[in-house]
């Protein structure tokens, strides 16, 4: 039982745990709702530029331990690559110079929405075979 209990914990503190994963992914989505709603609040702000926070796979890449290389020139190159993960910036400013644009703050807040809904609904079955396999479960 003490074996168990050690593994778990050491589980936990690797970074690998899927509540300590669910935990911080909730953490992002609630960071970037705030920086979203930010820039809808700026909407009319002359010279605001809106703001969005780092995608939450930068946010895991200092847990990864193994990356994918191109290692033929005809094989695709993995993830790691930024240039095709960039985005083109570049959008139109309005005559005060506020380049917020609401249909896209409004898309990107559905979608933050939509992901914390996903989240949480994995989180709650997760705890429910949890508590099922302790036999705890009402």
């Amino acid at each position: 039982m003490l074996e168990a209990l050690s593994s778990q914990t050491a589980l936990t503190h690797s970074g690998t745990d899927l509540f300590s994963l669910a935990e911080r992914r909730l953490q992002w989505l609630e960071s970037r709702q705030s920086v979203l709603a930010g820039n809808v609040a700026n909407a009319n702000t002359p010279g605001y530029v809106s703001k969005d926070v780092t995608p939450f796979a930068g946010v895991l890449q200092n847990q990864m331990t193994m990356a994918m290389v191109q290692t033929e020139p005809g094989h695709m190159v993995g993830p790691g690559n930024t240039a095709l993960a960039r985005k083109t910036a570049g959008g139109t400013a309005s005559i005060d110079g506020n380049e917020v644009r609401l249909e896209d703050e409004l898309g990107k807040i559905a979608d933050t929405n939509d992901q914390q809904r996903f989240a949480t609904t994995v989180y709650t079955r997760y705890m429910g075979m949890f508590s099922t396999a302790l036999g705890t479960s009402s």
